[in-house]
């Protein structure tokens, strides 16, 4: 992993850990708060002891207390399984280097895979490139060879075509363990796969993401987008052009104080929308900019995630 992360999330990932703040049901012991009784070190409560049961449970102390042999129960701490779902479109191709689209929410991607795999957790992949899904790694797994296949795919990862998302959902949704942690990751400007149904799309994708949130996972939208893009650094009198890389708007060419507001306006419009949906949905929505600092973004991430309420990504 450590060729798709910058040095301040490598130096990082060696001290973090990743917390849900609502318990999970994983098949294995792991870190993370259980539903259920269990081995932990949370106390919940006391049950009578019946034959059969595993004496060094017995709390001595209630024993000389109550003088009736108690069992001592604790909340079990389960693993988790995460699932990271990747735009990887020829729109998350602005901007150079590692301040591309794609470089920074690939780098989310594997922080998050590597801290999950680290701590014994199980992760999935689905990368939406080109002109189709690539599920093959959608199921949750643990262990080393998940996280060499997941560093693999993010290796050779290129934007390009469409990257369609309706169907995706329903696609990976049987394949979700209970309780899973959803981590989808787009710029999520315009989502269209033709011509006019960038709204009907986007509004499909938030209704799924909702579903699968009454089903019981939790959901995260990581709206990764760059400096240019949400402040037009231009003006005057220079000469401006947008350009689709997908192919399926027409260019748009003006000078650029004459676009300037027109674009703002509509992209305030557009984020308000985006977060008053993921509010009434129940989904954490995460805007990122490629010029943050990604161990701080990610270190903030982590908060929110674990619950901490001052926790947030800069807008």
């Amino acid at each position: 992993m450590g060729a798709l992360v910058p040095a301040d999330l490598g130096e990082l990932l060696r001290t973090r850990v990743l917390r849900v703040r609502r318990p999970v049901w994983g098949r294995g012991h792991g870190r993370h708060a259980s539903r259920r009784v269990g081995l932990g070190l949370d106390f919940r409560d006391h049950r009578g002891y019946v034959p059969g049961d595993d004496p060094r449970q017995l709390d001595w102390r209630a024993v000389a207390r109550r003088d009736r042999l108690v069992l001592r129960q604790t909340e079990a701490e389960d693993e988790l399984s995460l699932l990271l779902v990747l735009d990887a479109g020829a729109n998350m191709a602005y901007g150079e280097g590692a301040q591309s689209k794609l470089a920074v929410a690939r780098a989310l991607v594997a922080a998050f895979a590597w801290t999950a795999i680290r701590q014994g957790d199980r992760v999935g992949l689905v990368i939406s490139q080109g002109d189709e899904v690539d599920a093959a790694l959608a199921r949750p797994a643990a262990g080393r060879d998940r996280l060499d296949a997941i560093s693999r795919r993010l290796a050779g990862l290129a934007p390009r075509g469409r990257a369609p998302v309706r169907g995706l959902l329903a696609r990976v949704a049987p394949r979700l363990p209970a309780r899973t942690l959803i981590v989808f990751v787009s710029d999520l400007l315009d989502l269209a796969t033709q011509v006019d149904d960038a709204s009907a799309i986007e509004g499909e994708l938030l209704g799924g993401l909702a579903q699968l949130r009454a089903r019981g996972h939790d959901l995260v939208v990581l709206q990764t987008l760059h400096a240019d893009e949400l402040e037009f650094p231009w003006d005057g009198a220079r000469l401006v052009r947008f350009v689709d890389p997908r192919g399926l708007r027409v260019d748009v060419e003006g000078a650029a104080s004459s676009l300037r507001a027109r674009y703002l306006e509509r992209l305030g419009a557009h984020l308000r929308e985006l977060e008053a949906a993921c509010e009434t949905n129940g989904l954490m929505l995460a805007r990122v900019r490629t010029d943050a600092s990604l161990g701080q973004t990610f270190a903030t991430l982590l908060g929110r995630l674990a619950g901490d309420p001052g926790a947030a990504v800069a807008p």
